[in-house]
């Protein structure tokens, strides 16, 4: 038995809920995040919560879980290229899901400067900003991601109407201005 694990899939209303849960508050905290300034973390969040969403769409493509270790990267190339080392040749068809996939794979290498290179100095050339400034750069990277995470949702979102379903994003998860209005307790 393999100790790998894989993203679960919901069965019962209860995961469900906690996934729209988590997401929204988890989506929350990108906007929370943007407003103050702490781009990194925002570019951190949108990662997990994209690399989760490519994840549902992988699964429901290709009838296989992915790992849970697969990167954003490595799920958006296994969608639109496939496995060089699987037989399994399902990859996604839908043109406008490709684009919005190729559009994460691009901010997956801009993602991967904010996190990895934030804080080096390649060579003698780099130009002499503050690390403060140098962080204000990052602030296009996390707005691109929430960008391309509602993009990718819209998506997920009809396609799943066309069958009745509603992705564990529903309802608006990633849209607070088009969340459901109720008393909070």
């Amino acid at each position: 038995m393999s100790n790998k694990r894989v993203r679960e899939k919901a069965q019962e209303p209860g995961m469900g809920v906690r996934r729209v849960e988590r997401y929204t508050a988890a989506f929350d905290w990108v906007i929370a995040c943007l407003e103050s300034g702490h781009f990194l973390e925002a570019v951190a969040v949108l990662d997990s919560l994209i690399g989760d969403r490519l994840a549902s769409r992988f699964s429901y493509l290709r009838k296989e879980q992915p790992l849970e270790s697969m990167t954003v990267g490595g799920l958006s190339e296994a969608l639109l290229n496939g496995y060089a080392k699987k037989s399994n040749p399902v990859i996604e068809s839908d043109p406008q899901f490709r684009a919005v996939i190729e559009d994460i794979l691009a901010w997956s290498k801009a993602r991967n400067n904010a996190i990895h290179a934030t804080a080096k100095i390649f060579g003698n050339d780099d130009l002499a900003i503050s690390f403060a400034d140098g962080l204000i750069v990052h602030r296009d990277t996390a707005v691109q991601g929430v960008h391309l995470l509602q993009q990718f949702d819209v998506l997920d979102t009809a396609a799943r109407a066309v069958h009745d379903r509603v992705p564990g994003t529903y309802p608006n998860a990633f849209f607070p201005d088009n969340r459901p209005r109720w008393p909070r307790r």
